[in-house]
């Protein structure tokens, strides 16, 4: 039997949908050394199929990282699934092997050097080819269904709600919805559509416009009724409640005060939370004012749940409905698609 056919049975087993990628980089040259590699060989043999496996890795972190101006390893490793310090590890192993520097370390991430972006840019469109190759190959994660990504919110106070209708239209049409709050995984968790937080730029993917970004202060009635919602400056003295990000800066309430123009000076006081589903049900209970996007909100103020404090502010922004552009979608994931396209906030 080939070396390579017990690797591939023990690796495909372990490898979650969204790292679907690595066991076929493994088996034709190696990119997962850091997790997957550490079982077989510890780092630092020396051996030509580990410095084979460190180099995949680290010119797929390089490809990564090489996206923006100044990133992370941290950011890499999430992006690709694997640890931080594989990360480190292979991008060191490369420099070493090519004998040049391919990042200048900063206290607040890496920077790729002329070297390392160039490197980054001519490795880009393979690792893009290779992720297009395993997608085209591989079966949806839920079998039969037709899996779609979204944000928790969303999918409790959008989708959800609509889904009796959509089954009532189309009941041979199985569903499975994933719920997420940060968009790393957009592209690689095994979905068939996704609808991410914000814009994302990924040659791999089609996007069609879901519906565009607007943004309401949205308190409880009794509390709304003590408001002056004609000027906007009155809300720095309210209760208000803030949604934290961890990955990519949202619209928040400095920027709204800006946008109105109203100084504030340093943090605006109040409650924070990095749910925003969390967020809303303080509203909702009365604790304070929040930051309503309108395609969540809209059937809250419809219903007099919530209450609308202030004008509505439009970014420019829009959320995009995602699907794979290498891989057709098949009927049944093209019937939710056109029926999400259909009932889209106006």
């Amino acid at each position: 039997m080939s070396a390579l056919g017990p690797r591939k049975a023990r690796i495909f087993p372990t490898c979650c949908a969204g790292t679907a990628l690595k066991p076929l980089r493994h088996v034709v040259g190696g990119a997962e050394a850091g997790r997957l590699g550490d079982r077989r060989r510890p780092l630092g043999t020396g051996t030509a199929t580990a410095q084979k496996q460190q180099r995949g890795l680290g010119i797929e972190s390089l490809g990564r990282l090489g996206q923006e101006v100044r990133v992370s390893l941290t950011g890499a490793a999430l992006t690709l699934g694997i640890g931080q310090s594989a990360v480190s590890h292979a991008v060191a192993r490369l420099e070493q092997a090519l004998g040049v520097a391919l990042f200048v370390r900063r206290r607040d991430g890496v920077e790729p050097t002329t070297v390392g972006a160039a490197l980054a840019a001519r490795a880009a469109p393979a690792l893009r080819e290779l992720d297009a190759a395993v997608a085209a190959a591989a079966q949806p994660l839920g079998g039969g269904a037709v899996t779609i990504s979204v944000s928790t919110s969303l999918a409790a106070h959008w989708l959800t709600p609509r889904l009796p209708e959509f089954k009532q239209a189309h009941p041979d049409v199985e569903l499975r919805v994933l719920t997420t709050d940060t968009d790393t995984g957009v592209g690689r968790d095994g979905a068939d559509l996704w609808i991410p937080l914000g814009p994302v730029d990924d040659p791999a993917l089609d996007s069609v416009p879901f519906c565009a970004e607007r943004l309401i202060p949205v308190a409880a009635p009794e509390l709304a009724a003590a408001i002056d919602i004609a000027d906007p400056a009155a809300l720095l003295d309210s209760p208000l409640l803030h949604l934290e990000e961890r990955y990519v800066p949202r619209f928040d309430w400095p920027r709204w005060f800006r946008h109105h123009g109203v100084a504030v000076d340093g943090d605006v006081p109040g409650d924070r939370s990095n749910d925003y589903s969390l967020v809303l049900h303080a509203a909702l209970a009365g604790a304070g004012v929040a930051l309503g996007w309108e395609h969540i909100v809209r059937e809250l103020l419809d219903q007099g749940r919530l209450a609308a404090v202030g004008p509505v502010v439009e970014t420019g922004i829009h959320f995009p409905l995602l699907s794979r552009h290498v891989r057709p979608l098949s009927p049944a994931a093209e019937t939710l698609r056109t029926w999400i396209l259909a009932n889209a906030p106006g």
